[in-house]
């Protein structure tokens, strides 16, 4: 395998050699010209560890820059991954979108771009899309495994959950789900994804290579309990590959479910505040009052109620309280 692709695959350079054992740590490099730099780049932080025989697992948070527990989690995994425990090679990306993790936003502060709508990528379409065709051209076709750890971010607040995709490669799907077990989040989420297309998990799915996304919390906060599993979860998936000894840490089964329409979402019809009638977790019912919202515009007008079409369990909620209209406020989610 080639350490370092050539510009004519992708102009990103990594300062790590995939193909050498031992711990790395370095950066991929992403151009970015800018009017006083003309040949700047924007340093990616990776680490890799390789040892022995085994697969490869590519490790990856930050793919939105608000979600938290996976960025933490990484960074823990980054410092305290030792060579000697590890048969196979892990890559660890935790802070993948990086701009965006420093400023603490979902979106590129670079182009407002939406890192896990730009795959397959571009070599030359700017830093986004430049790194998402390196991840894509590069790093997928050298994984065995992948997980790409996202959370609400400061928006919305979900449910624990690893997400997969329905797949109709049944062995891929049933390696998926094999994994989504031995990660061992409260919920399993399978979903035909809108716009699933341009996204990390849709691409490491088309090249063959057994991936879940995840969604962890939320909030625009780090929840330790949220954190928790995250880590628990990670180190089981890599017992699960054998890349590190032991059997996975299993408590409760997770529970599989799915949204399987836009029925299961309430939506705001405007512009205003948001107060919920449920916390995250509850079970609801189809008819209920999901909650109101308060129209600050006119003081006069009573507060809208807004009631879930659905039956099942709260998984997503909207954390912050202002919303703008076509905002999902409550996502229900329903046992497969």
């Amino acid at each position: 395998m080639s350490a370092r692709p050539s510009f004519a695959v992708s102009p990103v350079v990594a300062e790590v050699d995939f193909a050498a054992r031992g711990r790395q740590a370095g950066h991929l490099r992403v151009p970015q010209s800018r009017d006083d730099s003309g040949w700047g780049t924007i340093p990616v932080p990776i680490v890799v560890v390789a040892n022995g025989s085994g697969p490869t697992m590519l490790l990856t948070a930050g793919n939105h820059g608000d979600e938290y527990e996976g960025q933490v989690a990484l960074l823990d995994l980054a410092r305290t991954l030792k060579p000697e425990q590890v048969q196979g090679r892990v890559i660890i990306i935790p802070a993948m979108h990086y701009p965006a993790c420093a400023a603490g936003k979902r979106l590129s502060p670079l182009d407002g771009r939406d890192f896990n709508r730009c795959f397959p990528g571009d070599p030359f379409g700017g830093f986004a899309l430049s790194l998402a065709h390196y991840i894509d051209s590069v790093l997928l076709p050298l994984c065995d495994y992948q997980q790409d750890l996202h959370s609400g971010g400061t928006g919305m607040d979900i449910v624990a959950s690893t997400a997969g995709h329905v797949l109709d490669d049944a062995d891929l799907q049933r390696r998926t789900l094999a994994m989504a077990d031995a990660f061992n989040a409260p919920v399993t989420m399978l979903l035909r994804e809108v716009n699933a297309g341009p996204t990390l998990l849709a691409q490491a799915e088309a090249r063959g290579v057994v991936a879940l996304s995840s969604e962890l919390g939320g909030g625009g906060r780090l929840n330790p309990a949220n954190l928790a599993i995250t880590k628990r979860g990670v180190a089981n998936l890599l017992r699960h590959a054998g890349i590190l000894e032991g059997r996975p840490e299993i408590t409760t089964p997770s529970r599989r479910m799915t949204v399987p329409d836009l029925a299961h979402y309430v939506f705001a019809p405007c512009d205003g505040i948001w107060e919920a009638a449920d916390m995250l977790g509850s079970t609801v019912e189809a008819g209920a009052q999901a909650g109101l919202l308060h129209r600050i515009e006119d003081p006069s007008a009573p507060a809208i109620p807004l009631s879930y079409a659905a039956t099942g369990l709260l998984w997503c909620v909207r954390h912050a309280g202002r919303v703008k209209v076509g905002d999902p406020v409550a996502v229900i989610a329903r046992d497969l």
